[in-house]
């Protein structure tokens, strides 16, 4: 009997030890508390740093500002490239400070992708979020806002936050950019990149996707989240991660505990889509990916 249990811990071990690559490559946060593991181009700071308390816990990140027409060199692998769609999908996400107060000039822009590989690893195609900061008065609003839009295009010669679709922000504060990948039927693709506050209320979604983008055919795993350009004096990030639906058992994702870069007990569901539209014939014209 007690070489059996030796033999049953022996088999648990291994099985642990097989594991954990699996799971990390699915299971991936940053939260910034001890470190910018797997992020480029950014620098861990304490609350309060430049105005901005952190989201959560002691410390967030800041991308510094790039001139455009250059690109940004803020990056993470989500904790490494993936090329297998997981069955049920996955989300990313990230939180992100807007602040409306800072005295930027009219039209001061950020992109944020979260991009997806073909089924060989390499890159296929971005979904990408378009802010800027306006103090114009037109259709989008007047005053000062953030006015956030979606698509596969990114930089000022290839993307417009004001295009048609558009959603203005008004408040400064901490705001969660989240992309789900999912199977939209018949194995398309398609990206829901939804807007919520910190505390989860949906604010705006669009829905991205295009007929070509077959999971299992020239869709893949995940890729990277890239700050494609990045305007600004200073970005505040927090609380990125990417979680796979095979991994959670349904689409929310991952919320840490304060000062912790553990997975929190309890996780934030995703935000219910309030708009959406396709966006299908808006099919990238540039290809922005990166290694």
């Amino acid at each position: 009997m007690k070489r059996k249990n030796i033999l049953v811990l022996f088999v648990a071990i291994l099985f642990t030890i097989f594991a954990i690559p699996a799971l990390a490559a699915i299971h991936y946060f940053q939260g910034f508390e001890t470190d910018t593991f797997d992020w480029e181009g950014v620098t861990r700071v304490g609350s309060g740093a430049s105005g901005v308390t952190s989201a959560a816990g002691d410390f967030h990140a800041e991308a510094a500002t790039t001139a455009a027409p250059g690109t940004s060199d803020a990056f993470t692998k989500f904790g490494g490239y993936e090329a297998t769609f997981p069955a049920g999908g996955y989300t990313t996400s990230i939180d992100v400070y807007l602040n409306l107060e800072a005295g930027n000039p009219n039209d001061t822009r950020f992109d944020w992708s979260s991009a997806v590989n073909k089924p060989d690893g390499t890159h296929r195609r971005d979904f990408v979020f378009n802010a800027g900061f306006y103090n114009d008065s037109d259709a989008t609003g007047s005053g000062s806002r953030f006015v956030i839009n979606a698509g596969n295009n990114a930089t000022r010669s290839g993307a417009f936050p004001k295009n048609s679709g558009s959603f203005s922000i008004t408040t400064t504060g901490w705001y969660t950019f989240e992309h789900h990948f999912r199977n939209a039927g018949l194995g398309v693709l398609a990206v829901d990149l939804s807007i919520s506050t910190l505390g989860g209320a949906p604010l705006h979604s669009w829905t991205v996707t295009d007929p070509t983008d077959i999971i299992g055919s020239t869709v893949g795993g995940h890729r990277y989240g890239w700050l494609v350009i990045q305007e600004f004096p200073f970005l505040a990030i927090d609380n990125v991660s990417l979680l796979s639906v095979n991994l959670a058992g349904n689409t929310s994702a991952a919320r840490m505990t304060a000062g912790s870069n553990s997975p929190a007990r309890t996780v934030r569901r995703s935000t219910t889509r309030a708009t959406a539209y396709n966006t299908s014939t808006q099919v990238s014209k540039v290809d922005i990916g990166r290694t």
